[in-house]
């Protein structure tokens, strides 16, 4: 059986983001720049529709910044690195995306399409029942996705990630269909993983949870 740790990060882990702009945020907005080690969550807030996921979507990997850079493990992030960099990451956005029929397959997706590395074996069905209890989500493993309601596949996405053994959490309104009993459990989990995570959140008992808040709305307060 695959072992799923409390603290399966190391403490030397760093993301750093250096006067970050995705180019979707207000022109006077302040710029991102942070540097986030291994157990420390960033949470970006603010109004609708003033850059927060455009901006998640930059750290991903799936936009261009329009200004600025950042680095992991002191090494720059860019089109020559993003192999890399997706090795690191599992980006969750707030839509979950299941891709197979059942919550086995939505489970093992990822080493079905080849897209681990062989440091993180192939978990067994004992380790899927394992991560869905941590993520709060009491299921089976033969059930259909299709019946899953929207709270239940955000759920589901969490678990694989607990699989996938990834040092970098992005997630994307990670609450938006949670009831609060739920939202607590992935707040704990969060917290036992030792993993840097950086999400958008309009929850305010989600932002106070984070070590720091990168306030997107033009009335700002200091970024804590």
């Amino acid at each position: 059986m695959m072992s799923l740790p409390s603290n399966t990060i190391a403490a030397s882990t760093c993301l750093c983001m250096f006067e970050l702009r995705s180019g979707f945020e207000h022109p006077q907005l302040n710029p991102l720049t942070v540097s986030l080690s291994a157990g420390q969550h960033l949470a970006l807030s603010g109004a609708s529709g003033c850059g927060k996921s455009s901006l998640l979507q930059v750290i991903a990997g799936l936009k261009s910044p329009q200004h600025g850079l950042f680095s992991y493990q002191q090494q720059a992030i860019n089109a020559v690195q993003l192999s890399f960099w997706r090795q690191q990451i599992c980006y969750l956005p707030q839509q979950a995306v299941m891709g197979a029929d059942t919550v086995l397959e939505v489970l093992l997706l990822a080493w079905d399409l080849k897209a681990m590395s062989s440091v993180v074996a192939r978990p067994s069905k004992q380790d899927c029942e394992q991560a869905l209890l941590r993520a709060g989500l009491k299921t089976t493993l033969d059930k259909q996705v299709a019946i899953l309601s929207g709270g239940e596949k955000q759920r589901l996405a969490i678990a694989r990630a607990v699989l996938m053994q990834r040092p970098v959490w992005l997630m994307d309104e990670p609450t938006s269909a949670l009831d609060p009993a739920a939202r607590n459990t992935i707040i704990e989990l969060i917290a036992s993983l030792n993993v840097i995570c950086i999400s958008v959140s309009h929850d305010p008992l989600w932002l106070e949870t984070a070590d720091k808040v990168y306030n997107m709305d033009m009335e700002q307060e200091e970024t804590q």
